[in-house]
């Protein structure tokens, strides 16, 4: 029945995607035709833009389709669809303009529509999409569209996944028991154990549920092929969790290669769609600040010029994302030839530093310089301060993940910063600070730091 029930509930929402599309169709015409002057006319909507929207929402549908628009995301972040959502309509758009670049002459629509509905389009599309999403998720929460689980496994991975399928209600998952070969006790978390393993087939039948997920330790690995094989005749939907250690694991995702199933454990969160908004996101703002930035940094360069004659600014290598070493730009802030012994780790009250460098150090002005390794695609606006591949080589062999932080591109300031690790503090405190960062890395996460920068680490007496 609650598969019946779904596939009602696909076709219910093929048919609000198709009556959608033609309904922004028809309010794109308004608009750019209707609204708006039209210099050249108003082309007749009955003889140009009706006759073509029956092939426009075949393709949005297909489209759609190939886009996994219409697969299940119960377990699935609530903005996932709206970002495949919005690229499946911009390529939906282009197979518009292909379409209408095949029609004859006076079959063509204008380009100034094409473009409304492209705005309009996807924005409306996107809307509803959100909101039928908030919608199931609210009726979840009050215990409607509900669906039962069983989790084979009662360890680690397994009762991880049960507190983390409570504390996400939308997804309408319950967990009805255990199953696991352990004998007490027989209730974990409120959730009763039966078994054993062996009699997976025959708990599944007496007890059937819609999922079953399989949760075993690395030590019952030898079992998988034993429990799928059990459950071949289920009807129930089946997941795998492996048991991985969290610490092990960043952003942890699954592709497929010609039919085999590949899980990442260490990637960047920045490829794809979120590399071009936060590389796009730098260069916007990286250059506001700067033009904002140009004057004081002006009058530091003259202050700096004017004490000791020496240079301005201050090169040192870093390394950054994936290990790439570059020169980082700074404005000087110690007296020359500070370092003519080798690298060495700066500290409270530097005795090398000058005037007008402490003072730049206390307030991290100094920094300001990095807007052009910004600029240049060496650094972004956030992310792990970068440091000396000196002081790494020491580093990761004494600290546990270290080199994980080089998966994110280096920043400006970082979560780190502003939760108050800057200069001498723990180092492996800053280093969980900055994995916590990369594993849930997002724009408006970038944005709150920022902020927060703005507002309390450049005012800080804290070394940089």
């Amino acid at each position: 029945m609650l598969k019946q029930y779904s596939q009602l509930m696909l076709l219910a929402l093929v048919a609000a995607d198709a009556l959608a599309i033609s309904a922004a169709w028809l309010l794109s015409y308004w608009l750019r035709f209707e609204l708006l002057p039209a210099p050249k006319g108003v082309p007749a909507l009955a003889e140009r833009f009706l006759p073509i929207l029956p092939v426009v929402v075949a393709a949005h549908l297909v489209l759609f389709h190939r886009f996994r628009l219409y697969r299940p995301r119960r377990s699935e972040g609530l903005f996932s669809e709206t970002r495949d959502v919005v690229k499946a309509f911009v390529a939906a758009v282009l197979v518009i303009v292909l379409i209408d670049y095949a029609m004859p002459e006076s079959s063509k629509i204008s380009r100034q529509f094409v473009a409304t509905y492209a705005i309009v389009g996807c924005t409306c599309f996107a809307l509803f999409r959100f909101s039928v999403r908030l919608v199931l998720r609210e009726l979840r929460r009050r215990g409607r569209n509900q669906r039962s689980a069983a989790i084979v496994g009662a360890g680690r991975s397994g009762q991880r996944l049960l507190h983390a399928l409570r504390r996400s209600r939308w997804t309408g998952l319950n967990v009805a028991y255990f199953v696991d070969d352990r004998q007490e006790p027989e209730v974990v978390h409120g959730v009763p154990v039966r078994g054993p393993l062996a009699r997976l087939h025959e708990i599944v039948e007496r007890d059937p549920v819609d999922a079953v997920f399989i949760a075993l330790t690395a030590d019952e690995a030898g079992r998988l092929e034993d429990v799928l094989e059990q459950l071949q005749w289920s009807m129930a939907d089946v997941r795998l969790v492996p048991d991985l250690n969290p610490t092990f694991a960043m952003k942890p995702s699954v592709s497929e290669l010609d039919g085999v199933p590949i899980l990442a454990l260490r990637q960047t969160p920045l490829y794809g769609w979120n590399a071009i908004v936060k590389r796009g996101f730098d260069l916007v703002v990286g250059t506001a600040c700067l033009v904002v930035a140009a004057l004081p940094m002006l009058v530091i360069a003259l202050l700096i010029k004017l004490h000791d004659g020496g240079p301005v600014f201050y090169r040192q290598r870093r390394m950054g994302l994936d290990g790439q070493v570059f020169d980082l730009v700074k404005f000087r802030t110690m007296r020359e030839q500070a370092e003519k012994d080798g690298p060495v780790w700066s500290r409270k009250e530097d005795p090398r530093r000058t005037p007008i460098g402490a003072f730049l150090r206390r307030t991290s002005l100094d920094e300001l310089p990095n807007l052009f390794n910004v600029l240049a695609g060496h650094m972004s606006l956030v992310g792990p301060r970068p440091e000396r591949p000196e002081f790494i080589a020491e580093f990761k062999r004494a600290i546990p993940n270290y080199m994980l932080r080089h998966k994110m591109k280096a920043g400006m300031t970082g979560y780190a910063q502003v939760r108050g690790l800057r200069g001498d503090t723990s180092l492996r405190k800053r280093i969980q600070h900055d994995v916590h960062y990369i594993r849930n890395w997002s724009l408006g996460l970038d944005i709150r730091i920022l902020l927060q920068t703005l507002g309390g680490v450049w005012f800080s007496r804290h070394e940089a």
